[in-house]
């Protein structure tokens, strides 16, 4: 075979070791859902969120840089990280990363076979992890004690969102199977590790928290991943995250195409029950999601819990006659008008008719609803 010839085979070797690629030349990145999420390693962007992130399923190794817009195919990731100066360079750089440079073409073949098996068991491994994800997220979300049950956990929620101008018993089509309250869940950001023998231990817990707990659907009404926002335990506000690698939010399970669903607008019905089509306000957060809610009972209300999930919202439901989608007044960050843009293109590719909207005062509804 000649070296001219291979380069598509090259490329799937790349993609079959796609997380050892990853952890070569973004050393400082991690796993999260289908993603490796790194620091640009160009910019030296490590005082500000990690922004960098390459697909690990689907399209593999293509990749985007949400601050600086950069992006591209497995080559492309290849040349931008390891500085290669032409597709020369990317070819000769990926030869050596594989260990291609003296094979025989029976050591070749060989390798791709070995490689084939490799990509089956990864993918066996993959779909084992993404359905014992989906069940932990579940087992979170069961946890919690439901919506009316009127505990301590849940009068301290309602609290947070009467501070926040958004209380959930305000929605005429309240989806009341959404949100549920766990009086002390771990807020595992903080847990404390060591390495054993290549494995993760923990040996401290984190510091367990009152949490809010938001079931996060798919189309068919399965939860698929838990959105859960922790609080302060004195006071009714969010915890306070150090830095920015915390947050007061984390979404655990499978996130992709899964809904937070607040409202069921005019049919008091869920998607998979629902008959007659109604419009959809679709937004990021639960508390915008609620501010929308409430003044909105005419239509659906769903929250992605992220800017970039709002792309993968299951629009083309028939119940859904048409898309709003919320937009946060925040135009001082370049990647998250980008986002916003990507997501609303790929809504548009549904078929139904988008449209967006803005809050006329503060940075989004719920600092409309709270006036401030």
């Amino acid at each position: 075979m000649s070296r001219q010839s291979d380069t598509p085979e090259i490329k799937q070797l790349l993609k079959d070791r796609i997380v050892d690629l990853c952890a070569r030349l973004l050393p400082d990145g991690r796993v999260q859902g289908r993603l490796w999420v790194a620091h640009n390693p160009i910019t030296q962007d490590h005082r500000q969120s990690p922004e960098f992130k390459v697909a690990l399923r689907g399209d593999i190794g293509a990749w985007k840089d949400w601050r600086t817009g950069e992006k591209g195919d497995v080559f492309g990731l290849v040349e931008y990280c390891a500085g290669c100066t032409d597709f020369r360079d990317v070819i000769r750089w990926a030869r050596d990363f594989l260990g291609l440079g003296n094979l025989s073409r029976e050591d070749r073949e060989r390798m791709n076979e070995q490689a084939r098996r490799n990509a089956e068991r990864a993918r066996r491994v993959a779909q084992e992890a993404v359905a014992q994800r989906i069940n932990r997220a579940r087992q979170i979300f069961e946890g919690g004690q439901p919506f009316g049950f009127g505990g301590a956990a849940e009068q301290h929620a309602m609290a947070y969102f009467a501070g926040r101008g958004c209380d959930p018993r305000e929605i005429a089509n309240l989806d009341r199977e959404t949100f549920r309250f766990h009086p002390a869940m771990e807020y595992w950001k903080r847990a404390q590790f060591r390495h054993e023998n290549g494995r993760r231990v923990k040996i401290a817990e984190g510091p367990k928290l009152p949490c809010i707990l938001s079931a996060m659907r798919g189309p068919t009404g399965i939860i698929t991943a838990v959105h859960m926002t922790f609080l302060d335990p004195l006071e009714p506000k969010k915890f306070a995250a150090d830095g920015d690698d915390e947050s007061a939010k984390i979404m655990f399970g499978e996130a992709r195409g899964a809904m937070i669903r607040i409202s069921h607008g005019p049919e008091d019905l869920p998607p998979e029950a629902a008959e007659l089509p109604y419009p959809l306000i679709l937004c990021e957060g639960v508390e915008d999601g609620i501010s929308l809610a409430i003044p909105c009972p005419q239509a659906r209300v769903w929250a992605a819990g992220s800017l970039s999930a709002m792309a993968a919202a299951p629009v083309g439901l028939s119940c859904i006659s048409a898309v709003i989608m919320a937009r946060d007044n925040d135009w001082s960050k370049k990647q998250a008008v980008e986002q916003f843009e990507a997501a609303q293109a790929e809504l548009m590719a549904s078929g139904k008719p988008v449209t967006e909207m803005a809050s006329s005062f503060g940075k989004d509804f719920n600092d409309l609803m709270k006036g401030e």
